[in-house]
């Protein structure tokens, strides 16, 4: 299903383009609070409130897959549509944070 300039993703959808390319970056859009409580492995922190600022420091090729996930899927739409809105053309909203770990509880990092 497509959003506003993003792609909504399942998790064995999402699972899949991460191992098939390696410039596939998973961004957690959580605050940081939440993040040092758990996030998935291999991801990085960019705060939906701070996705303006950090994004272009963190995401230098606008060519490459980014996956938006928040806690619940709730809210990484708006970033992964913001991200869309600032030339990144690979934008998947991947769900929540939650959900990938019911799914898999092993995916559970501390960074």
């Amino acid at each position: 299903m497509k959003g506003k300039g993003y792609t909504n993703l399942t998790i064995p959808q999402a699972r899949q383009l991460l191992a098939e390319d390696r410039r596939a970056t998973l961004v957690d859009t959580r605050g940081p609070k939440e993040y040092l409580q758990g996030t998935l492995p291999g991801s990085i922190s960019i705060p939906e409130a701070e996705m303006d600022r950090r994004a272009p420091l963190l995401l230098r090729d606008k060519s490459a897959p980014v996956l938006v996930f928040c806690r619940t899927g709730a809210c990484s739409w708006r970033s992964a549509q913001r991200l869309a809105e600032l030339g990144y053309t690979q934008v998947y909203n991947v769900g929540g944070y939650l959900e990938w770990l019911f799914s898999d509880p092993t995916q559970r990092f501390a960074p």
